[in-house]
């Protein structure tokens, strides 16, 4: 069974955490996240390996063809993924490459997510972040939790804020899930769970 724990809320939407991959998260849309290369030059190792598998390698594929070269901003939208998927829909984001990249820039990764499940009107989302499965170091990861829950914040923010002026209607999004590895749920609970109680 999937180890799946709320950690708090944020404009009428419940943060989990919850300990699947990509290929595996149990919501409307999965994004993951996808750099221009992995550190070393090997493969994708775990969840991002997974959900390549799933997807019949083509991640990998479309990278190296220059379709998705994963550069910062860049995005890939799969809505009609194969049944290897459990999402209905899939958003890679691209996070440029692994070199020199702190975990800060998960910021407006997180926000660009968060913007495009709220404007294709989902009611639950999930994003992994791919950090480690990218090969980057606890140096480069240090703060990721607090960082992605200020993009997040970020986002759901700004919607509240157009909802007030009347520019947007209300949304449908009510759960929004951060992946972590199984190793490492109970440090990303109480992570999520710290960085939360800041917003």
């Amino acid at each position: 069974m999937t180890e799946r724990k709320i950690v708090g809320t944020l404009h009428g939407v419940a943060i989990e955490v919850a300990a699947w991959d990509g290929s595996a998260a149990e919501a409307d849309l999965s994004c993951a996240c996808m750099f221009t290369e992995e550190l070393g030059g090997g493969p994708p190792v775990g969840g991002l390996a997974h959900l390549d598998a799933a997807l019949g390698g083509a991640l990998v594929r479309l990278r190296a063809d220059g379709i998705f070269a994963a550069e910062i901003g860049e995005t890939l939208f799969l809505d009609q993924p194969p049944p290897t998927v459990t999402a209905r829909a899939l958003l890679i984001l691209g996070m440029g490459t692994p070199v020199g990249w702190h975990a800060q820039e998960l910021t407006a990764a997180v926000r660009r997510a968060v913007t495009i499940a709220l404007g294709l009107g989902v009611g639950s989302a999930a994003l992994a972040p791919s950090m480690l499965d990218s090969g980057l170091g606890p140096d480069q990861t240090e703060g990721a939790p607090a960082a992605m829950v200020a993009g997040l914040a970020g986002a759901l923010d700004a919607h509240a804020r157009l909802r007030a002026i009347g520019f947007a209607g209300d949304p449908a999004l009510r759960r929004w899930t951060f992946d972590v590895g199984a190793a490492r749920f109970s440090g990303a609970v109480a992570a999520f769970g710290a960085a939360l109680a800041d917003h």
